[in-house]
């Protein structure tokens, strides 16, 4: 989860459903840190530089497979954005209360949030402080 001057960046993949937007996300390379995957990973799909990667959480991934899902947040440098329209259809920077209205399924939200059963919600609710 990226965030910039009190906002997240949020990004939305074609195959999701209307309005969802979710935190990037990507895979550890091989020989790679954690750390160092989501600042390629931002960079890669989103063009933004991480300054720091803080871990938060992380979860089996809930759709088979014997993969891990791991959560981190990173400030970084500037809000500029280059998409990665390869990966992602949109981005954009959400603030607190956008944040919290789409947590709370808000008619007005800024955009719909992942589930509960998805790392990136855990991100969300840790970023707003829950």
């Amino acid at each position: 989860l990226a965030e910039h001057a009190g906002r997240v960046l949020v990004g939305r993949q074609p195959r999701y459903p209307a309005h969802r937007y979710s935190a990037l996300a990507g895979f550890v390379e091989v020989g790679e840190s954690v750390e160092e995957a989501v600042a390629r990973e931002l960079f890669e799909e989103a063009g933004v530089r991480a300054t720091q990667v803080r871990y938060v959480a992380s979860q089996p991934w809930p759709f088979g497979g014997s993969q891990l899902m791991i959560g981190c947040v990173a400030p970084v440098e500037s809000d500029a954005l280059t998409i990665d329209t390869n990966e992602l259809e949109d981005l954009k920077w959400v603030d607190r209360a956008g944040v919290r209205a789409a947590i709370d399924g808000a008619i007005d939200a800024p955009f719909v949030a992942p589930p509960p059963t998805a790392v990136a919600h855990s991100l969300f609710r840790h970023w707003l402080g829950d």
